[in-house]
């Protein structure tokens, strides 16, 4: 139940970031007639349909697709990107120094900072376990898990790069008021961008490229909001409903039910949407909760064998408040200056590890029973 609730804020959380991602492209393409906000309903009404009637087919199938056309359109607009701005050494000149340097201007704790929730929220990521159950055999799961790393690291290199070309092209305007469009602004305004010399045919194909990655980037948000929306509602109906309310409910009273919630969830993510300033802080939020309630759990249920229920819970439980609390005015108040400053990763990681460590040294060792469900055949 624990898990479930630190699931519920992280999943609608990153959501949620993902409706004002949709809603500003939504912007971006019709300025006139869709505002920023109007674009978040817009979007939240199309995920919430979406989901609520595909399920898990519309987050596998759909994945893959969007997944290849977006690393695809990427990958041949940096180089068009790159040509635009007058070549790499241009770029490097347009920029700060500061945007080619390992930690730029963070400092290092800063870094760690980020790095921390990012990586502890892949480790435990619900919706790559989801695929890891789906895939027809363990050797699929393997082989899905070289390709996502692989994948992984062309595609976000791929971003970043795009996003430091965008900045050298458009340091003004909008852009430069919303950086969070940055990619989505560049794909529309600056792969077609004229350019002497080139012929009319080609200019066309600019143009079709910039549609191409503008889509690409569109739907990688469609695909993210349904992948975080389905996860959250998946465990309300499998971990609350069925367990607890109704065990021996109808296969068409649990679909009924799992519609139900994505529809909940998702007005909870629109919510919060209409609610955000900062996407980066929002999605760090939604990262620590996971990293510091969930991961060490789940690492621990397979790696360690002294690990209890009763730690498991504490964990959880001391993770979430954590988080959940260390932005209060009243937490800041109470803390000296130097700490409340801090992002909520490390003291929130900390307590939750120490709390996991402590607990299960001082309560009973699971049962051999208990553990064999973990234990490789």
């Amino acid at each position: 139940m624990l898990g479930v609730v630190a699931v519920l804020f992280t999943y609608t959380a990153i959501t949620s970031y993902q409706l004002i991602g949709g809603g500003d492209i939504l912007h971006l393409i019709f300025p006139g007639a869709v505002t920023a906000v109007g674009g978040r309903y817009i979007l939240a009404a199309f995920v919430v349909v979406f989901t609520a009637i595909a399920g898990m087919g519309s987050v596998a199938y759909m994945d893959v697709f969007i997944g290849l056309l977006t690393t695809v359109t990427l990958l041949c607009a940096l180089p068009v990107l790159t040509a635009h701005a007058g070549g790499w050494a241009a770029v490097h000149t347009a920029l700060p120094v500061t945007h080619f340097q390992v930690l730029g201007d963070m400092s290092g704790w800063q870094a760690v900072e980020l790095l921390l929730p990012t990586c502890l929220l892949m480790l435990g990521n619900q919706s790559m376990y989801q695929k890891f159950f789906s895939a027809r055999s363990a050797r699929d799961a393997r082989n899905a898990v070289v390709g996502w790393i692989v994948g992984t690291v062309i595609l976000e290199t791929a971003i970043v790069a795009i996003a430091v070309v965008g900045s050298a092209l458009f340091r003004s305007g909008e852009v430069s008021q919303h950086p969070r469009e940055i990619l989505a602004y560049t794909a529309m305004f600056g792969i077609h961008a004229p350019v002497p010399g080139h012929a009319r045919p080609v200019d066309h194909l600019l143009a079709l490229l910039g549609a191409l990655m503008t889509g690409a980037i569109f739907a990688k948000i469609i695909s993210t909001a349904n992948n975080y929306l389905f996860s959250p509602a998946t465990n309300l109906v499998n971990d609350v409903f069925v367990r607890y309310l109704r065990p021996k409910a109808a296969d068409q009273e649990v679909l009924l039910v799992s519609r139900l919630m994505v529809v909940l969830l998702g007005v909870w993510a629109l919510w919060q949407s209409l609610h955000t300033e900062s996407v980066l802080k929002k999605s760090l939020y939604a990262y620590t909760i996971y990293s510091a309630a969930l991961t060490p759990v789940i690492l621990a249920a397979f790696f360690w064998r002294r690990a209890t229920a009763a730690a498991a819970v504490t964990s959880i439980a001391l993770g979430t408040v954590v988080t959940v609390m260390w932005d209060l005015p009243v937490v800041a108040r109470v803390l000296p200056a130097a700490l409340a400053q801090r992002d909520a990763i490390l003291p929130a990681l900390a307590i939750s590890l120490l709390s996991l460590g402590i607990v299960s040294l001082v309560t009973a060792p699971p049962s051999e029973a208990q553990l064999r469900p973990f234990a490789a055949e």
